[in-house]
């Protein structure tokens, strides 16, 4: 798996497993061969949204994530800030961008917000819900 993600966060709010979780789960995501880790940053039935798209359940998300690879060469995101909220800390917002480089030679950047909210299993921390919003669209 690639180096782990860095970014901004208050660690007087954010729950550092929440932290490492999501510095490996966008880690994950970049590289193609590490799908089933990213994969397994998510409970069983977890809910997915990016516009009109609507996915429930680790395998249908494993299942649409490999398929985005198929045109890609390269990802790469950058996480900009965390913030969590919720009664327990369990929710975050994020704010980043997505570098992707198309095995056409074409690259495009995303700049978005993310939703997650996380569930504790067995001692460990899933994402449970999981929205992103992009922002734009634009050729590098």
């Amino acid at each position: 798996m690639a180096a782990p993600k860095t970014f901004d966060f208050d660690p007087s709010v954010l729950d550092p497993q929440i932290a490492k979780h999501i510095s490996t789960f966008y880690a994950a995501v970049d590289n193609e061969s590490t799908l089933p880790d990213w994969a397994n940053h998510f409970t069983e039935d977890a809910k997915f949204k990016k516009g009109a798209v609507r996915l429930v359940g680790r395998q249908n998300l494993l299942t649409q994530t490999s398929k985005s690879w198929a045109l890609l060469d390269a990802r790469d995101h950058t996480i900009y800030s965390v913030y969590a909220f919720g009664k327990a800390r369990d929710e975050v917002m994020l704010h980043g961008r997505s570098n992707n480089t198309w095995k056409t030679g074409g690259k495009t950047t995303f700049t978005w917000a993310a939703r997650l909210k996380f569930e504790r299993q067995d001692g460990k921390v899933l994402i449970s819900e999981y929205t992103i919003i992009v922002a734009c669209l634009s050729a590098l």
